[in-house]
């Protein structure tokens, strides 16, 4: 059994030195990881080689490339039997092949793909409200909810929770970080015209391979370790800078049959949505749409709305009357809606900005649209990377026995 761990990066060298040695300290002899240089500044050749390993495949392209296309670029280089996409600043729990193996190497029956459940790992300086980062156990899956030993998930539950999605219902973590793809389940869907497709390919290769994974095995105790750092998409989306964030991913490349459908519908507000109205679209248009859910045009600009009041009264980036650009995009029983969400949360506003909180996280109860997670803050304490976070949970050995943190999660975040 061989592993494939991909890693796409670009002038984050240091990140990806955390990433990589996670891997090299699993000990897996029958491994190889794929460093996919996507024109960095910085010498990563040197670094590869620097390893003397002869499992590290290093590739560097000649221009730099959207994240999907270097993504795409990585997987077309891996050769092994399963494969794991992993972005530069994560890494693998100190327990993840000891788990894993059970679950891909010893049955005969092998799962298309395997879901992991996983930690995230905020390095200090990065979330507001909570300056000394973090180490927690977050399941926003909605088939993670209280379990702990591995299961094959039913079909009927992948369907939903991928279906759901087509409706601007987050009910699964979408991050590329907890698949492990069988390779020859990636071989048998290669006619949808790859994995990696959109301007979120994780969200889009989410979706289409729980529709079409004829057997999943989950993996409930966390086996990866999903980085937030400074130079992440993360850091960028909430610090309330979005733009930068997106100007990183450079991933706007839409094909112009996409584009010309969803012209009319797309609305100003939050960018996260319309990446992932493209790329449910695009999930749509792969599968067929006899094999999919209409995607909910409607639940997508009630969403947009929302958002474009949240940028007047509680970020500040836009005035109340840029209100009145976006009442002329709608129509009118779109119309009425805004009409009556911003009349909620100018009156919340005149009574001060705790009321306009609570105004949008009543709001965002109604809407639903973020499955409720559980989260378990873990009780790392000095810290400054993520080999922190592994050198912390490899000392601790059992995952049951890991202490908590004082402080909560859910409210920063919002969960």
């Amino acid at each position: 059994m061989k592993y494939s761990f991909l890693i796409p990066s670009r002038n984050r060298l240091e990140l990806l030195k955390h990433a990589v040695d996670s891997i090299r300290r699993q000990g897996i002899q029958n491994c190889e990881i794929v460093i996919a240089d996507n024109a960095s500044e910085q010498d990563y050749g040197a670094y590869a080689k620097s390893l003397a390993d002869s499992r590290i495949v290093y590739s560097r392209s000649a221009q730099a490339l959207s994240v999907t296309d270097n993504w795409s670029r990585a997987l077309a280089l891996a050769s092994g039997d399963y494969v794991m996409m992993l972005g530069d600043d994560d890494a693998l729990a100190p327990w993840f092949h000891r788990q894993v193996r059970e679950l891909v190497e010893e049955p005969a029956d092998k799962p298309d793909i395997v879901y992991l459940a996983g930690f995230h790992y905020c390095y200090p300086q990065v979330m507001p409200g909570l300056p000394r980062g973090y180490l927690a156990d977050v399941r926003n899956s909605r088939f993670l909810a209280d379990r702990s030993a591995p299961f094959r998930l039913p079909r009927e539950e992948a369907v939903a929770v991928a279906n759901a999605a087509f409706g601007f219902r987050y009910w699964f973590g979408f991050n590329s970080q907890h698949f492990l793809f069988n390779a020859e389940f990636l071989r048998r869907i290669s006619s949808l015209g790859g994995i990696f497709q959109s301007p979120y390919p994780d969200t889009f290769a989410a979706v289409v391979s729980l529709l079409r994974a004829r057997s999943i095995t989950v993996l409930p105790e966390p086996a990866v370790i999903i980085g937030i750092s400074r130079e992440s998409f993360g850091y960028f989306y909430f610090n309330d800078r979005p733009a930068e964030g997106y100007q990183f991913l450079a991933n706007e490349n839409v094909s112009p049959e996409v584009r010309a459908a969803l012209e009319a519908v797309i609305l100003p507000g939050d960018r996260n949505n319309t990446n992932w109205l493209v790329a449910v679209e695009v999930a749509r248009r792969a599968l067929g749409p006899a094999n999919t859910p209409e995607v909910d045009i409607a639940r997508y600009r009630i969403l947009q709305s929302v958002a474009f009041l949240r940028d007047i009264y509680l970020k500040g980036t836009r005035r109340p009357q840029d209100a009145d650009d976006l009442t002329q995009l709608l129509d009118p029983r779109e119309r009425a809606v805004f009409a009556g969400l911003r009349a909620a949360v100018g009156a919340a506003a005149a009574a001060g900005r705790e009321n306009v909180n609570r105004a949008f996280q009543a709001i965002d109860r109604e809407l639903g649209q973020f499955w409720p997670a559980q989260v378990r803050m873990l009780g790392i304490r000095r810290h400054s990377s993520i080999s922190d976070a592994y050198n912390w949970l490899e000392a601790k050995k059992a995952y049951a026995n890991l202490p908590l943190a004082s402080r909560g999660l859910r409210r920063i975040l919002g969960l």
